[in-house]
């Protein structure tokens, strides 16, 4: 259908100095130009653009000219950005013009960039270093010359190789950091502590060293709100009551990552937990991992959770065999809205009276083996539910099309979203 147009009506009256065409002029301009919206709501609209396609709209009025780069304030540079930019690493002309058309890049994340392109990042970080106030990288033999000059700019870093961690004593802005072992952040004698008043931290604990190592680490980072640590070997009962000793120390954590192994039977877990849960009344998300060698969990492993009740974010995968029991303390966190469930065993009593259990639950992903429409049915009774997804292997036998169809009618008036995926059916239904 043709769009209807609306003719601007323009003024009869004539003047000498015609002042008429200036003012039919003026008009045109208020109805039908992008001007009307005003420079503030167009760089509002443009901020949604990729760096390229600002580029490719920067031609499209004055008004674009002005406002399609003030809203730049950041840039990630890789070696794939850098070939679809159609220059090397090593020839800086495309460079200096993002620099100069965005005047205000203040963060480089330059984790991206391989070793062999990483020798010219000085040419890089020259280029906007009048505004740079922060930098993401990693660290190695190729940027070591840099960091006396740049390392109080430096507040993220995802790795760090051999022989380069002297290098950290220049970064003392740092905030986020990834290593291999805390081994990585001690000098060679394990005497000197080269970060301190950290907020992230991501490392794997499967060390004997590492208990004397987080003990001292912990003693300099009271600062830390996020702790990741990632552990694929099965250490001993006492490396992880240990652990968790330590980790309760620390009064500012908010976002706890454990993806541990445990041996089997073993109830470490459950008493790192509770030590946690005890002493860190910041905490607010706790993501869990679990395996287990022979392939079966402890009953208790989770019993700590009944002191998480101020937990709003749960997100719990098992890659072992449990009993019908063992999800139960889940029922305690009461505050939780975003609740993630991933475990081929899940015994449907859990959602039994969920809407008590869980009332301000907002988001809930479950992954498991199968769900039956009893389950269906129990989850659509959470009050305050807006996005639900289900991932499953099969369905019930008297749950087809209709059915969840019903589900997210019943729940149309909070829920926004609603995703089941089968691989009976092979594909995603949604609604």
């Amino acid at each position: 259908m043709a769009q209807e147009m609306t003719p601007t009506k323009t003024s009869l009256v004539t003047t000498d100095d015609c002042e008429d065409e200036d003012i039919q002029q003026r008009r045109f301009c208020a109805k039908n130009s992008m001007d009307r919206f005003g420079d503030d709501l167009c760089g509002h609209i443009l901020s949604y653009l990729s760096l390229e396609d600002r580029f490719d709209c920067e031609c499209v009025s004055k008004q674009f000219q002005r406002t399609v780069f003030e809203s730049v304030v950041d840039i990630t540079l890789h070696d794939p950005y850098v070939k679809r930019s159609r220059t090397d690493i090593n020839d800086m002309q495309m460079l200096a013009t993002i620099g100069h058309k965005c005047p205000h890049i203040h963060t480089i994340d330059c984790r991206r960039i391989n070793k062999r392109n990483q020798k010219q990042l000085r040419k890089v970080l020259a280029i906007f270093r009048d505004n740079l106030r922060h930098i993401y990288c990693n660290l190695n033999r190729n940027t070591d010359k840099l960091w006396p000059k740049f390392g109080p700019m430096v507040t993220r870093i995802d790795r760090i190789s051999l022989n380069t961690r002297q290098s950290l004593t220049h970064c003392h802005r740092l905030s986020r950091l990834r290593v291999h072992t805390l081994c990585d952040v001690f000098d060679d004698t394990f005497n000197e502590l080269f970060v301190k008043n950290l907020q992230r931290i991501e490392f794997s604990y499967n060390k004997s060293d590492d208990k004397q190592l987080l003990s001292a680490f912990v003693a300099q980072n009271q600062t830390l709100r996020s702790v990741t640590i990632i552990d694929h070997k099965y250490e001993p009962h006492e490396s992880w009551t240990e652990m968790g000793e330590q980790l309760s120390r620390l009064p500012q954590l908010r976002d706890l990552t454990l993806d541990v192994k445990l041996m089997d039977g073993q109830n470490s877990l459950n008493e790192s937990l509770r030590a946690i849960g005890l002493k860190c009344w910041q905490l607010k998300r706790l993501s869990l991992t679990l395996g287990v060698y022979f392939r079966r969990l402890n009953n208790q492993s989770l019993d700590s959770l009944r002191f998480y009740c101020r937990l709003k974010r749960l997100d719990l995968t098992i890659t072992a065999a449990i009993d019908d029991v063992f999800l139960d303390p889940l029922k305690l966190c009461h505050r939780l809205k975003h609740l993630t469930l991933n475990s081929w065993q899940m015994n449907e009593k859990l959602f039994v009276n969920c809407d008590k259990q869980w009332p301000r639950l907002q988001y809930l992903l479950i992954t498991t083996n199968a769900i039956t429409r009893e389950g269906l049915d129990n989850i659509s009774r959470l009050p305050a539910l807006q996005t639900l997804v289900i991932k499953c292997w099969h369905f019930n036998k008297n749950l087809n099309d209709n059915v969840c169809q019903e589900l997210s009618l019943r729940l149309m008036l909070s829920l926004a979203r609603v995703w089941i995926i089968s691989q009976d059916y092979q594909r995603c239904r949604h609604w």
